[in-house]
């Protein structure tokens, strides 16, 4: 049921097995979207039927829980300090509903961004080359990220059942939740109206960051592969003219070919993957400062607050700062090895090749210095990943958005302790 492209063994990031579980993850085709290329039916299998339904349910409980949150969000606006805590876990909510909503609604990008990776991108395991080991050794860092996430949203949703049964005894109207919310019904009025309501919201808290540290680790995954394409390539141009004779300029010329027709490829799956990921990255670059800003506002101006809480609010601007990072590092790695090629081009030892001797062919020279410098020209237009052409995925604009999160956390800051003067 599921669409997986098996060629040469490939492998997803085992974070990917939660967007299947969310209702994230593209259907295989049926034989009518094969022949007609339709992709508004999924198929007739009551299975895929089944999993389209899931798929809406989890975004509608992901949207319920979010409106339950901004009505708590509007009903105490005028305290910053419940404002700024609640907009941590709501901003979040949103970012990840635009995700859930962007994968449903394009699902044949998503298997064509597949189709494309399995062919042209994905460098299998038994390659006899050390790259494959480096990229997989990349990918831990989506491990960690996806270890303190999976940590934030246990502690979310298990220590309100620990204020509950170990705290003090509480009045029924003032049992937690994992969030703060205000519901359109009396959600204490009996215990299987709580237990039910705890379990829808909790439910959609998991599926909110099971979707974050997914979609970022198969995007990681992409882009880390990608950049192990490069360094391939690079490989085959240092060989160029070294490893074949130098009087061989037919040989020479069908090497530099196929290096060229790799090289256009590795491109065009950068711009799909720009492509299909940029409206997702636009959102999450927005909405990062804000996050980062009010989490360090929690923990610096925090009063009264229960171990548990500072433990959680670390581990959440940890998580937020180092998934941020992560994007950026791996956005910027793109950049560096796309330009690279063209130092490595311009280094290759063309000058001691064949096609510059006297009584060689004419034809074959000129179409090798041609193939030479159409690719260097091509190179030093950097391969980069923007959130919708406003802002480059790079380290340059994670420390813009690190800058813009102090600046907002100083302004906040300065409000919040100026109004404490006026009460005082």
């Amino acid at each position: 049921m599921f669409y997986s492209h098996q060629y040469k063994g490939l492998r997803f990031p085992i974070q990917c097995v939660w967007l299947k579980l969310n209702g994230s993850w593209p259907l295989s085709p049926t034989s009518k979207e094969k022949s007609r290329r339709d992709e508004s039916v999924l198929g007739n299998s009551y299975l895929a039927t089944a999993y389209i339904i899931w798929a809406w349910y989890v975004i509608a409980s992901v949207g319920i829980t979010i409106s339950y949150q901004t009505g708590f969000l509007i009903k105490n606006l005028s305290d910053i300090i419940i404002t700024t805590e609640n907009c941590c876990s709501t901003f979040m909510g949103v970012l990840n509903f635009v995700r859930l909503i962007h994968l449903r609604l394009n699902q044949r990008k998503f298997r064509d961004l597949i189709k494309h990776f399995s062919y042209e991108i994905w460098i299998p395991d038994s390659s006899e080359n050390s790259i494959a080991a480096e990229c997989r050794k990349r990918m831990v860092t989506f491990s960690i990220m996806t270890a303190l996430l999976s940590c934030l949203i246990i502690m979310y949703c298990v220590m309100p059942l620990v204020e509950l049964f170990f705290g003090p005894e509480l009045d029924p109207q003032d049992r937690p939740f994992p969030y703060k919310m205000v519901f359109p019904y009396n959600a204490n009025k009996s215990w299987i109206g709580y237990v039910l309501t705890y379990m829808f919201t909790s439910y959609a808290g998991i599926c909110v960051v099971t979707t974050l540290f997914a979609e970022d680790s198969l995007f990681g995954f992409f882009i880390t592969y990608t950049c192990g394409q490069f360094q391939l390539l690079h490989e085959r141009i240092d060989n160029l003219f070294t490893e074949s004779n130098e009087d061989d300029e037919q040989m020479q010329l069908k090497r530099l070919k196929g290096i060229v027709e790799k090289h256009n490829n590795i491109i065009r799956f950068a711009h799909r993957l720009e492509d299909f990921f940029n409206p997702i990255l636009l959102v999450n670059l927005m909405i990062s400062s804000v996050l980062i800003c009010m989490v360090g506002f929690q923990i610096i101006t925090g009063k009264n607050m229960f171990i548990g809480d500072y433990v959680k609010f670390i581990i959440y601007i940890s998580s937020a700062i180092s998934q941020l990072y992560v994007l950026c590092e791996n956005g910027d790695a793109l950049i560096k090895q796309s330009t690279l090629t063209a130092q490595i081009l311009y280094g290759c030892q063309w000058e001691i090749s064949g096609q510059f001797k006297p009584g060689s062919d004419k034809s074959n020279s000129k179409n090798i210095r041609n193939h030479l410098w159409f690719m260097i020209l091509c190179s030093q237009q950097p391969v980069r990943i923007t959130a919708f052409k406003f802002s480059t995925l790079s380290l340059q604009s994670f420390t813009a958005i690190l800058s813009t999160s102090m600046s907002y956390f100083t302004l906040l800051r300065s409000v919040y302790f100026d109004d404490e003067k006026k009460h005082n």
